[in-house]
């Protein structure tokens, strides 16, 4: 027979065990374990994985990397050259072929990996562009330069794909860019609009995040998009979250109407009151997931506008921008973004991020939209 001793110490082991746990969802799978912060994962059918890496953690190197094998070795992607890019001593040339700031990358429906380059505008005017590869040859198939849209004061976030169209967020002043991909014509509009500018400052784990060099509140701007499965309406949002919605139609009319251009506000509406926001994803059912950067949890917005909680755990510090593969898993980088050099730091820290750096996944039984990716 136990003791109350006995007894005692296996009560106050099975608390302790509980406390730690129980806030880790047992439904999250680990996928990738890497040292350096990403902040965005795309796979091909074939089961390909592309990462993102956010050098926010005082780190250099590659900008945009494969996963090869199951040790989880990062490959430069396409090749070395592309990021290489050396800001003290590349030319305007070197910034038209290499990585300047590469922001996202995805794999689009057209099966190609799309890179996402913000550029750094003030010095290299057409450094600011939208990459597509072939993954097949690992080759370029077709580079947009977007410095004369964007301008010095701009800076491309991320794209999403509607037919021959693709919708860009400009995250520094707020707009959306909306391309022709057969032409490369692109059009900014709703520039400044109050559904593409933060209303309050980005915030993490309960407290605004200040610019680590200015000391000042950081306002991120049109940051979040996705596009319905049936291609009818674009979602958006500020980093700070309030999600807005518009008919893609106007939007595409756009491109080439100055007169539907400037009615565009009037045909903008709010669709959900999203918290400050990592990243977002679509499945085919035409559900949007949003990662709430306070509260370390991942959220759902069905069609019709109601919201579902799909998982909260603490490991999702800073979930950013996910994915949904053809398994029906949803990948979510866990980057801690809030926590790297971007953002001022208790006592004055260059950054507190905690390795290993985790991809999670979770099953949701939704494939992704055929729209969005293959």
């Amino acid at each position: 027979m136990l003791g109350p001793h006995v007894l005692f110490g296996l009560v106050l082991a099975f608390l302790v065990q509980a406390d730690i746990t129980k806030d880790h969802d047992p439904r999250l799978k680990t996928a990738v374990i890497l040292d350096t912060p990403t902040t965005g994962a795309s796979t091909t059918p074939e089961g390909r994985t592309f990462l993102k890496l956010a050098r926010i953690d005082g780190t250099t190197g590659s900008q945009i990397v494969e996963v090869i094998g199951n040790n989880y070795t990062l490959v430069p992607y396409p090749n070395d050259a592309w990021n290489s890019w050396n800001g003290s001593t590349d030319s305007q040339a070197d910034s038209e072929v290499k990585y300047v700031s590469a922001n996202a990358q995805r794999i689009g429906p057209d099966g190609r990996l799309w890179v996402i380059d913000s550029g750094s505008l003030a010095k290299f005017p057409n450094s600011s562009k939208l990459i597509s590869f072939n993954v097949t040859t690992n080759e370029v198939d077709r580079v947009y330069y977007l410095g004369n849209i964007t301008t010095t004061e701009g800076s491309i976030d991320d794209v999403r794909f509607n037919g021959k169209h693709a919708y860009l967020t400009e995250y520094t002043v707020g707009s959306i860019i909306v391309l022709d991909l057969e032409t490369g014509y692109a059009r900014r509009v709703l520039r400044e609009h109050k559904s593409t500018v933060a209303l309050m400052p980005l915030s993490a784990e309960g407290q605004f995040m200040r610019d680590s060099a200015t000391g000042l509140l950081k306002y991120i701007h049109a940051d979040q998009l996705e596009v319905s499965p049936d291609g009818k309406h674009f979602y958006y949002q500020p980093g700070i979250g309030y999600m807005w919605r518009i008919e893609t139609k106007y939007l595409n009319e756009a491109l080439h109407n100055d007169t539907t251009a400037d009615l565009l506000p009037n045909y903008v509406e709010p669709f959900s009151l999203t918290p400050s926001t990592g990243g977002t994803a679509i499945d085919a059912e035409g559900n949007v997931y949003y990662s709430d950067g306070d509260r370390q949890e991942i959220r759902y917005i069905a069609p019709n506008g109601t919201t579902n909680l799909l998982v909260c755990d603490s490991r999702l510090l800073w979930v950013d921008a996910m994915w949904i593969d053809t398994q029906q898993r949803l990948w979510m980088c866990a980057s801690q973004l809030n926590h790297g050099d971007l953002f001022m730091q208790p006592n004055n820290e260059s950054n507190t991020i905690k390795r290993p750096i985790y991809v999670y996944t979770i099953e949701i039984g939704h494939s992704p939209s055929p729209l969005d990716h293959a």
